[in-house]
């Protein structure tokens, strides 16, 4: 995929977005975490417990919280992946990232309506603190016609200001899939329930998620392939709003 192209927005897809799964059961609870504790090693896939519920419904949240997440993803595209690495600011809902493509890197920084991209800018590895100072390419936010974009906005929906119904997500078909580890971390893998309202997208979500609630890890099948998002707990890093975010 070229910068130009890939900043263009790039090939048409129908984006599955009933693949955020456990986000549509969203209701009000009292916005504290739970204290959560490590899940029995019984063979999966299986319905959750509470415990198991109460830590799926806290990872969001946990996520607001702590006030940012680190991430790493490649992106499946039709010309090639497009490697992101970057951080989202949840309080500002702002999110900044450098990306690898095929003949180069550029930079990005989106929030819920708009991308804007610097082609050129970055080492496709290092995480860029602030967006580069000269004017960048600015365009809406489409998740339904760039895989790339509906990256972002499943990584721009995995932080929020108040933990999900965990009775809801007790008794949906979520499930415990497995214990696995992430970087020598010990995590539970569940898979996401289908949508409140269409009833489809079981399972189109994975999440692993550690003893104290943290997702590690993220996945979710969208129609251009399967995104597996590398998420790193951290002490708040505020992302600057750039001008072209208004």
């Amino acid at each position: 995929m070229t910068t130009r192209r890939w900043i263009a927005v790039g090939a048409v897809v129908a984006i599955l977005l009933v693949a955020i799964g456990v986000w549509a059961l969203v209701a009000l609870r009292p916005a504290d975490a739970p204290a959560p504790t490590a899940s029995s090693a019984a063979e999966g896939p299986r319905g959750l417990t509470t415990e198991e519920a109460e830590r799926l419904a806290a990872a969001r949240f946990l996520a607001y919280r702590d006030g940012s997440r680190g991430f790493e993803v490649d992106v499946p595209t039709a010309d090639g992946p497009v490697a992101l690495r970057g951080r989202v600011d949840y309080r500002t809902g702002v999110g900044i990232t450098t990306a690898a493509l095929e003949d180069g890197a550029a930079v990005v920084t989106w929030d819920a309506d708009t991308f804007v991209g610097w082609v050129g800018e970055g080492d496709g590895v290092t995480v860029p603190d602030a967006p580069p100072a000269v004017p960048g390419a600015a365009r809406p936010l489409d998740p339904s016609a760039s895989p790339v974009d509906a990256v972002l906005v499943l990584l721009a929906s995995l932080g929020a200001d108040r933990p999900e119904n965990a009775q809801l997500l007790a008794t949906s078909d979520a499930q415990w899939l497995r214990a696995d580890e992430v970087g020598g971390v010990p995590v539970d893998v569940f898979a996401g329930p289908s949508d409140a309202d269409s009833g489809e997208g079981a399972g189109t979500t994975r999440f692993w998620i550690d003893e104290s609630g943290a997702l590690l890890r993220f996945e979710a099948d969208l129609p251009s392939g399967t995104v597996s998002m590398r998420l790193h707990p951290e002490q708040y890093v505020a992302v600057p709003r750039a001008p072209e975010l208004g």
